[in-house]
């Protein structure tokens, strides 16, 4: 009803330069053909009047008036008999205004005049250490699936579901990855394969889960009730149609940004759409709520943001989160200097949606400099895709997903495997900012796992597994003199022990060995190589740094065997002294910046009370 009254009323607006020059015929016929054209258009692609001047209405009604201004012309020059390059009536005005309003909004909703709006559109960004906020996170809660292999474990249930499969597909345009009672998901919907089915089934029938920890796991094809059979799914038709039912409904004049499928914790589901307005003239759109609709019911909720339920873990589009950072890098610094200039020019790579501290959803995305000589990290960006808050992390000098992919597609193991990389998501692991990337045959079907440290990317780990991986980066990153941070405080510990047992994995990237003292529920892992090490027997006394975590298996900072002595060469002393003098000075400089960042965080009375507890200087 809301498309029929509106395009009767452009219509009717439309030939009023007609009406106004007393062309009562053909303002009627004008008007009828033009209705029924704009009526026919709003009903199949169900515009929006948020847009200035009503979006697709405004320009409809130009249009109308361009059609009615050469109506105009022509029938008078066919009563004057003659031509004279065409006659220009007072109608012209018209559509003439129309046009230059249309123009002035988008060149003053442009970058030229508008720069610091979109600069600032992102909201504030507060700068942090990375390692203070972005905790470890548990090797078999990682992500390991994506879009590729989620699509092919869906389409191979869909091809042994019988009479299901043949009248009913996948979705994958909206299917999202989720949080679902502390197991990453992606909720796969299906939709009409056709008209036919449509008008032959009552409704669609379930959907399919495909796990986002582990790619061996069987998907799941949920059927839902009978009587709790989906009805409105952006694959119906007329009235069952989601978009065109919010349209209907009374979302007119609401922007509609990303649609995706969610379920609660209880497996129902719902359709979840992004509602948004545009700020800056026609652009700059800021994300207002959600919008909830029941696909059985069809009834529909609205929360504002920050009052969005727990269960529903995206809000903010990943397109919305990439065009704030394009423009945040582009005119931080004014319009003048996005082409003249350049200073401190910044673009953002592939927000990738990652589920980091606390199980939050965040869009995690690298910035890089503009520059095409330079395609190292700048920053990265968290962003809450629930919240749309933002927060900024310093990581100069790391490598961008491009170069993390290049890296592991070359390495020797995933080429002789024919696998490739996809989906590279950032994690804290063991303190280190840690590429992790799942690879994929050339079925898309899940292999193994990568992890390779964005600050030396020539070091690839593989595992057939999170754990296998993690093992083996582990023995890297030790071996390498890098930080190793199991826990939020860097806590390195001294023991001295007696070896109970000694083992020994070989890795196509090292040898990894594991000691067990008599009485420490731990085992100790350390990257092979020391004659000490590797001649080690049980009932040897040894001494080790390691930095404490309850996990069961920690890596080790130095090893001695306290019963062999070994000489070693000044060479050899000069090395291993560079090696450690490197390794704390790394450790010294982290830990100095969490230090400041937790003192910005004190308050002036905690300030006053700690300046009195430290020794003035000398």
């Amino acid at each position: 009803m809301y498309y029929f009254l509106a395009s009767l009323l452009v219509a009717v607006i439309g030939v009023v330069p007609l009406l106004l020059r007393s062309k009562i015929g053909e303002a009627v016929g004008e008007a009828i053909i033009g209705f029924l054209a704009i009526w026919g258009i709003a009903w199949l692609f169900c515009p929006s009047t948020v847009y200035p001047l009503f979006g697709y209405f405004g320009f409809m009604t130009l249009i109308m008036w361009i059609i009615s201004a050469a109506v105009d012309g022509f029938t008078t020059r066919e009563s004057h008999n003659y031509y004279d390059g065409g006659t220009i009536t007072w109608t012209t005005w018209f559509p003439t205004i129309m046009f230059v309003v249309f123009i002035a909004s988008s060149v003053g909703g442009s970058g030229m005049f508008r720069a610091a709006e979109y600069a600032s559109i992102i909201g504030p960004m507060e700068e942090r250490v990375w390692t203070e906020d972005v905790q470890p996170k548990s090797p078999e809660h990682m992500r390991m699936g994506n879009v590729e292999n989620a699509v092919y474990a869906a389409q191979k249930v869909m091809g042994s579901a019988g009479a299901i499969g043949s009248q009913f597909a996948i979705s994958e345009d909206h299917m999202t990855l989720q949080m679902i009672n502390g197991s990453l998901w992606f909720v796969v919907p299906l939709d009409y394969a056709g008209f036919s089915v449509w008008t032959s089934t009552s409704g669609v029938p379930g959907y399919i889960k495909v796990s986002g920890e582990d790619p061996h796991r069987q998907p799941e094809l949920v059927m839902l009730p009978d009587n709790q059979r989906m009805i409105y799914t952006p694959g119906a038709y007329f009235g069952n149609n989601l978009e065109r039912y919010l349209r209907n409904t009374g979302y007119l004049n609401v922007g509609l940004g990303d649609w995706t499928f969610e379920i609660d914790e209880t497996g129902k589901p719902f359709w979840v759409i992004t509602a948004f307005k545009p700020t800056i003239m026609w652009s700059g759109e800021k994300v207002t709520g959600v919008i909830v609709v029941d696909p059985t019911t069809g009834a529909t909720t609205f929360f504002d943001m920050g009052k969005i339920p727990d269960w529903i873990d995206r809000a903010v589009p990943a397109s919305y989160v990439w065009n704030y950072l394009s423009w945040q890098g582009e005119y931080s610094y004014g319009w003048v200097n996005s082409w003249w200039g350049g200073k401190g020019l910044t673009k953002p790579e592939n927000p990738m949606l990652i589920y980091g501290t606390g199980d939050e959803p965040e869009f995690v995305t690298g910035i890089t400099s503009k520059s095409s000589k330079d395609d190292s990290l700048v920053a990265l960006v968290y962003t809450n895709s629930r919240t749309g808050k933002s927060v900024k992390y310093v990581m100069k000098g790391g490598a961008t997903e491009t170069a993390v992919l290049d890296a592991v597609n070359k390495n020797q193991q995933v080429q002789f495997k024919h696998l490739h990389g996809a989906a590279v998501q950032l994690y804290n692991v063991n303190g280190i900012p840690t590429a992790v990337v799942p690879l994929l045959n050339e079925s898309h079907a899940f292999q193994e796992v990568a992890m390779v440290s964005i600050n030396d990317i020539q070091r690839v780990a593989v595992g057939t597994n999170q754990t296998q991986a993690l093992r083996a980066y582990e023995a890297l990153i030790s071996e390498g003199g890098q930080r190793v941070a199991l826990d939020k405080e860097r806590d390195i510990q001294t023991i001295e022990g007696i070896v109970d047992r000694k083992s020994s994995e070989t890795t196509p990237n090292a040898t990894i060995y594991y000691i067990l003292l008599k009485g420490v529920p731990h085992l100790f892992l350390i990257e092979g190589g020391t004659p000490e090490l590797i001649i080690a027997n049980p009932g040897d006394k040894v001494r080790m740094e390691f930095y404490q975590s309850a996990r069961d298996v920690v890596p080790v900072k130095s090893f001695v065997n306290l019963d062999i002595r070994l000489s070693t060469s000044i060479t050899q002393q000069i090395v291993a002294g560079a090696v450690r003098t490197r390794q704390n000075q790394q450790e010294t400089k982290e830990d100095a910046q969490t230090t400041l960042e937790r003192l910005k965080k004190l308050t002036p009375e905690e300030l006053q009370k700690l300046g009195k507890q430290i020794p003035p200087k000398k």
